[in-house]
């Protein structure tokens, strides 16, 4: 899933011959190779997936499966890495490409990406900016048949920014943290299906080019973050030139497991240099100062 918002086909081969002698000949000669196939599905497209749509339905952003997209599975034994084909869809086919499994194993944990395992459960600190969109949003399923209903593990904050500045604003990262819930590293799985992250680590949006903001329309930034409710909510905005915007929220940012937060801020040129400069954050219901 090459990232766009929140959340089987068997080949048989039939061999005619001409006369009973070479069928028997062929049946000595080649025997089938069984294909490993496992299906997966989103939770429900209203709720989310692995890239995200450009438009949300129903007040929800679906995430899809995308061509390449890598998952891993777990027979209880082994660690099979499996791939698809498929592109743009809600389910998908997935075939395996390396390592090997039980074939008839009676349960399987898959995750998504695959660099997500029960040896290296852990969510990264560091993310990749795709315009609109995110890059591997994790997921995780647990299945007792070949059939994978996969449950997204986090949620999003979308940082929807403005330049209201007098000079050009580039943004080459975004940091997130928080004193009192961590963001990366190794989780847990609750009861829930949400991701339960140990410590205080914090993530960081890396954009390969800069991104420059406009100061008519919004630019989105988004980031994955676990469930959870960051008070506050740090946010440290790494610029072109070299600048660093320090911001802080002045009460607690929410985020729900395959939800998503959005946190509208317009940048000036006293977010430079102010150290208590007030910021209105709509839709998620806090305000930000400069820290």
């Amino acid at each position: 899933m090459k990232a766009k918002l929140f959340f089987s086909v068997v080949a048989m081969l039939s061999l005619v011959s001409c006369t009973e002698d070479i069928d028997i000949e062929l049946k000595d000669e080649v025997s089938p190779v069984e294909k490993v196939v496992f299906s997966a599905f989103m939770e429900n497209y209203a709720e989310s997936r692995t890239g995200i749509s450009d438009y949300p339905t129903f007040g929800y952003y679906s995430l899809f499966w995308t061509r390449g997209d890598a998952i891993s599975i777990y027979d209880w034994r082994n660690t099979a890495v499996f791939t698809t084909e498929n592109d743009k869809s809600s389910s998908a086919e997935f075939v395996l490409s390396e390592g090997q499994i039980n074939n008839e194993a009676s349960e399987y944990k898959a995750f998504y990406p695959s660099n997500i395992t029960v040896y290296n459960q852990k969510l990264p600190e560091t993310q990749h900016y795709v315009k609109d969109n995110v890059e591997n949003f994790p997921m995780y399923a647990y299945s007792q048949s070949k059939d994978l209903k996969f449950k997204n593990l986090c949620g999003i904050i979308q940082l929807s920014l403005k330049n209201g500045a007098d000079s050009p604003i580039g943004v080459s990262s975004i940091g997130l943290s928080s004193v009192n819930s961590g963001m990366s590293r190794e989780f847990t799985i609750g009861i829930d299906g949400a991701a339960e992250v140990e410590g205080t680590g914090g993530v960081v949006l890396v954009c390969e080019k800069t991104v420059s903001l406009s100061e008519f329309t919004e630019t989105d930034f988004n980031i994955i973050v676990p469930q959870g409710e960051y008070d506050p909510l740090r946010v440290d905005l790494h610029l072109a030139d070299g600048k660093v915007m320090q911001l802080a929220s002045t009460d607690k940012v929410s985020v729900k497991r395959s939800g998503m937060t959005r946190i509208e801020l317009t940048l000036s040129e006293s977010s430079y240099e102010s150290s208590l400069e007030m910021i209105p954050v709509t839709e998620a219901d806090v305000d930000f100062t400069d820290r």
